[in-house]
């Protein structure tokens, strides 16, 4: 399911109709994915703050708490504080998880070893607040993309070390596709929720006109991929043509 929500409207009746409100009030607390590994830069948008607000003050509403997930290699609470969230934390008694430096499962999936944070299934209800992206010269990053910030770095080193996770870059795509399988296999992500800025080569960055609010990443990604008009990458391409890689239970 994809809803779309104008700007100027309340988030909160379209979290009410994907079911959000039902899935906090049965599982108390919530881990949200946010997009964060460092500060939002020109050109480079991360989750939307005033987007991730409400979406704090909506679980707060129901009587639960949530936990902001990132891989940020130790600077998590520093990039929160950038984005003047400082303040938000200790009034919702949010925790932070920065997931490079947690403790892993190993997961295998078409002959590759992934390494996914066993504190993701501490947290029944599990949601992705990614940022919209594709830079020229760089892939498409959305919903599926998100997850590769979730996994260790640590776990992901090579003798090049050119980037955060060289070995993911190894073969790109294929990681992609199987850091998602993984998370799906293990802790899969329940709600996904796209708003704010992005960054569309064609276009620079923008402020998306409407949120949107979906309960599974790949729908959702192929959704806004075919709304602004973008190749699809060879990641998405991969993951439709895997039988049962859709979300559909909740466990």
């Amino acid at each position: 399911m994809i809803l779309s929500v104008a700007k100027d409207n309340t988030l909160y009746t379209a979290f009410d109709e994907i079911g959000l409100g039902i899935a906090i009030r049965e599982g108390d607390c919530v881990l949200i994915k946010i997009n964060l590994a460092h500060p939002p830069e020109p050109l480079h948008p991360r989750t939307d703050p005033s987007l991730l607000l409400q979406v704090i003050q909506y679980i707060a509403n129901h009587g639960a708490h949530c936990a902001l997930a990132e891989g940020a290699d130790g600077f998590l609470h520093q990039n929160v504080e950038s984005i003047g969230f400082g303040d938000v934390v200790k009034e919702y008694q949010i925790k932070l998880i920065d997931l490079d430096l947690e403790d892993t499962d190993c997961i295998v999936v078409d002959s590759e070893n992934h390494y996914l944070p066993k504190c993701l299934r501490d947290y029944p209800v599990r949601l992705g607040m990614p940022a919209t992206s594709k830079r020229p010269g760089m892939t498409f990053s959305n919903n599926v993309k998100l997850f590769v910030g979730a996994v260790p770095r640590r776990m992901y080193q090579n003798a090049e070390g050119e980037s955060p996770r060289p070995r993911v870059h190894a073969d790109l795509h294929r990681s992609i596709t199987n850091i998602y399988r993984s998370i799906m296999a293990s802790a899969p992500f329940h709600f996904f929720i796209n708003g704010g800025k992005a960054m569309l080569e064609d276009r620079g960055e923008i402020d998306l006109k409407e949120i949107f609010v979906g309960d599974d990443a790949l729908e959702l990604d192929q959704f806004v991929l075919d709304k602004f008009g973008i190749e699809p990458p060879d990641y998405i391409r991969r993951l439709v043509t895997i039988p049962g890689v859709v979300k559909k239970a909740r466990h």
